[in-house]
C-alpha cells in the first residue's frame, strides 16, 4: 500500500493543476457561488488523488475527472461563471 505523503504531488497541488486546465485562479477568486474553501477541503479529504493525477498527467482535458472527483459541480460552475472552459 501507498503512503499518501508519498505522492508526489499534494491534493491542493492536484485542484490548482485541475483549476488551471478550466482557466481558474483560485487564489483570486471571491464570492459569486460555493466559497474556494470548501472546494479546498474536500480536495484534501478526495480518496480519487492518484486518479486525478494520472488523469491531469495523461490528458488534462479529459473529461474522466468529471465521473469521480467531488468538486466537480463547483469547478465547472465556477468555470462558467468566469468564463473559463
Amino acid at each position: 500500500m501507498q503512503d499518501k505523503s508519498a505522492r508526489s504531488t499534494s491534493n491542493d497541488d492536484l485542484l490548482d493543476d485541475r483549476a488551471a486546465m478550466l482557466g481558474l485562479a483560485l487564489g483570486v477568486l471571491r464570492g459569486g457561488g460555493e466559497p474556494v474553501e470548501a472546494i479546498k477541503r474536500r480536495c484534501r479529504r478526495c480518496e480519487f488523488a492518484e486518479a486525478c493525477e494520472l488523469d491531469l498527467r495523461r490528458d488534462p482535458n479529459d473529461p474522466a475527472w468529471e465521473t469521480y472527483c467531488p468538486n466537480t459541480a463547483a469547478l465547472i460552475a465556477l468555470a462558467e461563471s468566469s468564463g473559463g472552459s
